[in-house]
């Protein structure tokens, strides 16, 4: 990619974010090398960001920014129910005001319609005016969906029964889609499951902006300052996708992506960092929730690798790691419900699995359980190793889950993909023992056990270990990478 001057960057990115916000999302093959892009000429006429227009949902108990594009210096007032703010358009023609925070517009049902609010934009230059007004607009919970293509796979009802005729569930494309039986396959499959959940349990208004594009490595979706080149990738997907929605208030964000940089390893977690604090910071919203989906299974694994460590087991940690060395993250474990192929079918589970770490956490509901067992600590007992998991309060269980259904136990059945490792430095097949909420760990080949392994390969077929919530333990190894 041949960058223009430094000086010419500075000159067209502040008509960057007006000309994306019109063109709306581009499709991938449009996101590689064509930046930055020519600015639209202004006009009196106001021109809204992205995530302004009819049916648009508004983040509840924080303040409510609003911006867009008309003629340079032009007067600019815009109002949103009884609140009335005025400005003028700066001389990129960009002008942003403030509403004060507003509560949310509560639902007596999840399928409830309430009466919606109207934003008015006008515009006056030059004696002449102009007049915007977009209606429907709810108060609520609003999320950030972006990642690669198993996070932009559309919703399907098959298997699923979700009521699709929820009038307050919206979702962000080009411009907020009311869901329907008409509409609600236009959706992520992944955010629409979790913003349902979301409506069911919170009973507000849910607004999902969809963000995400297939194949794209987390490079592309760094954050990229004003007036700076992008980072060097065959996909620019900050500046189109994510840039145009910077500011609108949202509660936080859902990340489904890591296929495309699976050969990083331990590598993808500063990386994965460096995304997150980009985001945060062009937000300033402070450290705002941040919930990754930890990749599920795909192709085989080697039968005779007790040590494990192939294809994605080193990307799955460094995705673990995330919640210890990152604030306020949340992680999905998948590892139970993937297939040999990429894009396993079972979105429905994602959802739910996100949507129990942001009940859990972002809504204070103490009494749903956020997640599977995920590895504390361990200690040797002898030829034995006890490990210890957060997230496992009411006990572990040996189950075998089969399709959207929940985990049913199997109290019997071998536990597989566990491997201990002697002093020696050799990995062995293990036997495990559930005690409570612990694991117990032991090979008879191995006296003087150091270390221990669940699930650290590529495709760990039948990974059974879930706590009594039915939620899966994330795979994991005692001894890192």
């Amino acid at each position: 990619m041949k960058y223009r001057s430094h000086f010419a960057l500075t000159a067209v990115f502040g008509f960057l974010a007006l000309c994306l916000t019109a063109t709306g999302p581009l499709p991938a093959a449009e996101l590689a090398t064509d930046f930055p892009k020519p600015p639209i000429p202004l006009e009196l006429v106001p021109r809204m960001g992205r995530p302004f227009n009819d049916n648009a949902v508004f983040q509840q108990q924080m303040p409510i920014p609003v911006w867009g594009w008309t003629l340079p210096g032009a007067e600019v007032r815009v109002s949103l129910d009884q609140q009335k703010r005025s400005t003028k358009a700066g001389a990129d023609g960009r002008f942003d005001i403030k509403f004060d925070a507003m509560p949310a517009d509560k639902l007596k049902s999840a399928d409830d319609a309430p009466a919606g609010h109207t934003l008015t934009v006008v515009t006056r230059s030059g004696g002449n005016e102009e007049t915007k007004k977009f209606s429907n607009i709810l108060i609520g919970e609003v999320w950030l969906c972006s990642g690669q293509s198993n996070m932009s796979v559309k919703y399907q009802s098959k298997g699923i029964d979700l009521d699709p005729e929820r009038p307050a569930l919206r979702f962000l494309e080009d411009d907020w889609k009311v869901s329907s039986r008409n509409t609600c396959g236009r959706c992520y499959a992944v955010s629409y499951v979790f913003g349902h959940k979301l409506q069911s349990e919170l009973l507000v208004p849910v607004g999902l902006m969809n963000a995400a594009v297939a194949g794209t490595g987390i490079e592309g979706w760094w954050y990229v300052a004003p007036g700076n080149p992008p980072t060097p990738t065959k996909y620019q997907n900050y500046m189109p996708m994510i840039e145009p929605l910077v500011g609108h208030a949202m509660r936080g964000t859902l990340w489904y992506q890591g296929e495309a940089n699976e050969k990083q390893g331990k590598d993808y977690l500063p990386m994965l960092k460096r995304l997150i604090d980009g985001w945060r910071g062009a937000w300033k919203q402070g450290d705002f929730p941040f919930y990754i989906v930890q990749l599920s299974t795909i192709g085989e694994s080697p039968a005779d690798k007790p040590e494990g460590g192939d294809g994605r087991a080193a990307i799955r940690n460094a995705q673990f790691e995330a919640l210890t060395t990152i604030p306020n993250t949340g992680l999905a474990v998948t590892i139970d419900i993937g297939e040999k192929k990429e894009h396993p079918r079972n979105k429905y589970d994602v959802g739910l699995r996100l949507a129990a770490w942001a009940l859990h956490y972002a809504y204070g509901k103490n009494d749903v359980v956020p997640s599977g067992p995920l590895y504390k600590s361990h200690t040797v007992e002898g030829a034995k190793i006890r490990v210890k998991f957060e997230h496992a309060q009411h006990g572990l269980m040996i189950a075998r889950k089969e399709g959207y259904e929940p985990p049913v136990p199997t109290p019997d059945a071998p536990m597989p993909w566990l491997s201990i490792q002697a002093k020696d430095g050799s990995w062995h097949w293990a036997d495990g023992k559930i005690d409570g909420s612990d694991l117990i760990v032991s090979s008879k080949d191995v006296r003087e056990p150091i270390a221990v392994r669940y699930a650290y390969t590529q495709h760990p077929i039948g990974c059974n270990l879930y706590n009594k919530d039915g939620l899966p333990a994330s795979p994991f190894s005692t001894c890192g990478y």
